[in-house]
């Protein structure tokens, strides 16, 4: 499941990630390049990354640099509901 909500005037984005608990490999869609990309859809968008078990959150940078924070919800938690 993925968010992203508008920090300032300037267009800036706070995108985040939510990933299962035991969920060590992800592929995610970068909103600001899906808005970039409208004619081509998501596929232009996407990146994959990898998330340790061992760590609750991470930062990652899709292929054109915007910054996505990937989090990791509590075992006991679903995913869609979060």
């Amino acid at each position: 499941m993925s968010h992203a909500r508008r920090l300032d005037g300037a267009g800036t984005r706070e995108q985040v990630v939510l990933i299962s608990a035991r969920v060590t490999s992800f592929t995610a869609v970068c909103v600001e390049c899906a808005d970039i990309d409208q004619a081509e859809g998501y596929a232009g968008a996407t990146f994959a990354g990898r998330l340790e078990l061992d760590l609750r959150h991470g930062t990652f940078l899709c292929r054109r640099g915007h910054s996505v924070r990937v989090e990791r919800v509590p075992a006991d938690t679903d995913v869609a509901a979060a």
